[in-house]
This record gives structure tokens, sequence and C-alpha cells, in this order.
């Protein structure tokens, strides 16, 4: 075993193998249903929303609730101590901040967000067994590929035709009803300003960026799980048609991680096959695409300096006016007002990554205490410090998903329902607790009767 600060436990093999099931048959089955359940729900129905006055809540969120309940009731999911030390550390200070902006008569406080960050990050002080944990994860990561195959060929499919001369058409929107769609996301987007040829987004996903990313975790998953030298190809231009950086970015962070996981072969091997990607790609039209796409920061009206570097010196501004709005931030929701009021004003969508949108809102003492939680419900006795790392970039910087279900929600399927620490081992070898025999006066009467 190979001990690193990503996971007490890194099995050295090329592949995350498969384990027995680590309790009885049925229930270990009818778990990895649910799972499964919710993973489709994840992929697939992620443009879905549910109207919750004048917002609106995405439909995986209630959906986790319904899952998770059902299986804390079966056993399946065990609510853990430390995890509920740690949501409650990190919502009290968040709650906190909160309080100090409301009485400092922040007029961008919301408790709407406020309550929403609350309930969006009650699953994860739950996790599976150890034993189902690590019998389930493998399991669970073969149907996600699948369902990742899926969303490529709908990604293919959407792009191939277009080429082909077909014209664009948002064909979810134009099936669902507006009220029950996300709105605030740039779903349809062509891959040039005034472009008839739109990014893929597969049909299903919020943005072709989601897309992308999704995508680069079936290729992180795929090497994990040896899928399949076929699937990596079809993975490969899946996100080429996204034209979306995100999941490229994913990708290189990635392999970085599975350099070191999987040695000097695996990483010449990789480098090799970028080589070739991209000495293809320079022979078609699409490299001025990506060229351009890979120096459009210094613009400040492309997307990379909306996600990547206008958030994070917007919040530097906004901090360097008053000590106590560093240390309590400016309210639940400023992030989310700003973006708005940004968008109004100059028509570009800003997008508030974790960090930013954190110390924004609920200052430092909000931040350090909530990505301390996070990391530790990502990290912490992770079967694979890949997809853990995987998941924090993705988490942390490449998505707006503190207050995204989405986001949330495949850092629970992939990593933090199945991490397994040390603590939580210990108690699953020593298993639960025995009954408290009745005081003497209720012994007696026993006997009596």
């Amino acid at each position: 075993m190979v001990t690193t600060t990503l996971t007490t436990r890194i099995p050295r093999s090329w592949v995350i193998p498969t384990q027995e099931a680590g309790s009885g048959r049925t229930a270990n089955d009818a778990t990895l249903r649910l799972l499964t359940v919710l993973l489709f729900f994840e992929i697939f129905f992620q443009r879905i929303a549910i109207p919750v006055g004048g917002s609106q809540v995405q439909v995986i969120l209630p959906i986790t609730y319904v899952c998770a309940a059902i299986m804390v009731r079966r056993g399946g999911l065990s609510r853990y101590s430390s995890r509920m030390t740690g949501y409650l550390v990190a919502m009290t200070a968040c709650s906190l901040s909160a309080l100090v902006a409301f009485l400092r008569q922040k007029d961008s406080t919301s408790l709407t967000s406020l309550l929403l960050l609350l309930a969006t990050y009650v699953p994860f002080v739950f996790g599976l067994r150890p034993a189902d944990a690590r019998a389930l994860l493998p399991r669970l990561l073969d149907r996600f590929l699948i369902m990742i195959t899926v969303l490529a060929g709908l990604a293919l499919f959407q792009f191939a035709i277009q080429l082909v001369g077909v014209p664009y058409t948002d064909v979810v929107k134009d099936v669902v009803p507006s009220q029950f769609l996300m709105h605030g996301f740039n779903t349809s987007y062509p891959v040039q300003y005034g472009s008839s040829l739109y990014k893929s987004n597969a049909f299903v996903c919020l943005e072709a960026s989601f897309c992308s990313q999704f995508l680069g975790f079936g290729i992180v998953v795929c090497v994990l799980r040896n899928g399949g030298w076929w699937r990596l190809l079809m993975f490969v231009l899946a996100i080429l048609s996204t034209v979306s950086g995100t999941g490229l970015l994913l990708l290189a962070c990635a392999g970085v991680l599975l350099a070191v996981h999987k040695g000097a072969r695996f990483a010449l091997t990789a480098l090799v096959g970028v080589g070739l990607v991209a000495l293809i790609i320079s022979f078609t039209p699409a490299s001025d695409i990506f060229a351009a796409r890979a120096t459009e920061t210094s613009s400040s009206t492309s997307s990379g300096s909306l996600r990547f570097v206008q958030p994070y010196q917007r919040t530097w501004d906004a901090l360097g006016s008053d000590p106590a709005t560093v240390v309590f931030g400016s309210g639940a929701g400023f992030a989310d007002r700003d973006a708005g009021e940004f968008f109004r004003r100059t028509g570009l969508p800003l997008n508030y990554a974790l960090v930013p949108k954190l110390v924004l809102e609920y200052g430092v003492l909000g931040t350090v205490t909530f990505i301390s939680f996070i990391v530790a419900m990502f990290v912490r006795g992770s079967q694979s410090f890949v997809l853990s790392g995987s998941v924090l970039i993705f988490y942390t910087v490449l998505s707006g998903g503190l207050l995204a279900p989405v986001v949330t929600g495949l850092g629970l399927l992939l990593v933090s329902w199945f991490t397994v620490s040390p603590q939580e081992d210990r108690l699953a070898d020593e298993g639960p607790p025995p009954p408290i025999p009745p005081p003497p006066a209720q012994r007696r009467a026993f006997a009596g009767i």
C-alpha cells in the first residue's frame, strides 16, 4: 500500500478491482439499483427543475433525498457522527457569517440561498457501510461508463447532424415547459460568434461545459476500470464536439494524478495519445477554434475570462474595502446578485466558482470551515485518489457548484458516499452496540409476569 496526502489507501493496480459484496446480496443489489437511478437522473435530467416560489430547484435534489431516505430505511446508508460533526461545524460557521451580514444591514443577504446551502449538503452526513462501499463502487462505475457512453453518443449525434446541414434546435426546450427547465445557463452557444454551428451539449446537459466535464470523468473512469480503447476514442471525440475547455482542463489535472498512480509507462502513453490528437486537430478547421479558446482569458468578454479571471478580480476588489466583510462576507446570495447585475449591465454571464462565491458570501470564516468539510468528504478514506482529486477540481474550480445539486450529486455518487475513514471502518468491525439491559425494577416486574 502507498500512502499520500490524498488518501489512506491507494491500490497500485491498473484498474479499480471488482470486489465481492459485503452484505446480503439482495440488500446490496437494492442499494445498487437506487444508486443507479440517482446516477441516471444526475446525468440525463440535469436540465429539469422544480419551480419553488420565484426560484428553481434542480430535480436531482429531491430525488436524492427520496433515494437516500429509502437506503437509510433499508440499512444501505448510515449516518456517521464524524460527517455530521463536520457538516454542523461548516453550516454553523456559514450561518453565523450570514447572521452577521444581516445585522450589518447587508441588503444582499438571502435567506433562500442559505437554506438551499443547508439542504444541499445534508446527504453528505451519510455514507455506505465500508464493506458495501468497497463492493459497490466498481459496479456503479461500470454503470456510469455505460451512461457516459450514451451521453457521448448523443453529443456526437447532435454535432454530426449540424455538420450535414440540419439546423441546430434545442430539442429539450421544445418539449419541456419553460417553468420546468433550469434557467441562467448558456445551453445553446455557437462555437464562434455569429456561427450557425453550435457546441454540443448532448441535448440534456445544462451547458456544453457540463457535457465536456462529464465526458472527462468518463475518460478517467474508463482508464480506472479498463473500459476499452474504443470508449476512450469515443469520449475524446465527444469532448471535442463540445468545443469546451473545461473538460480538457479536468483531463489535464486527472492525467497528472493518473500518471502518479500508474507510473511512467502510462504517462508516456498518454502524452503520445494527446500528441496524436493535437496533430490531427491541427490539420482541421477546428484548430483555429481551439487556438482561440486557449488564449481567450485575455479578452474580458470571453467565457474563460468570465469563469476564471473576472470573478476572482471582483472578489478581491469587494474584500479590500472592509475588514469585517473579509471575515464574514457580504451575505448569502451576494455572488448571485452580483452576477445578475453584471449580466443586466453587460449581457455577459459571470460564473462564480466555489471559492470566490464562498469568500464573497460567507467570508474567510465560512470559507475555511466549509472547504475543510468538503475536502474531508471527498478525500478522507477515498478508494481512489484519482477520483477524489478529479472531483475536487471539478467542484472547486471548473463549475459554479456551491448550490448546484448536479455538481454535488456527482461528488456524492463517485466519491463521498464511498469513502471509508478509519473510524467508520472500525465502527463497522465492532458492529452495533449490545442492547442495554433493563433496570432491576423492570426485571423484577418481568419475573412476576
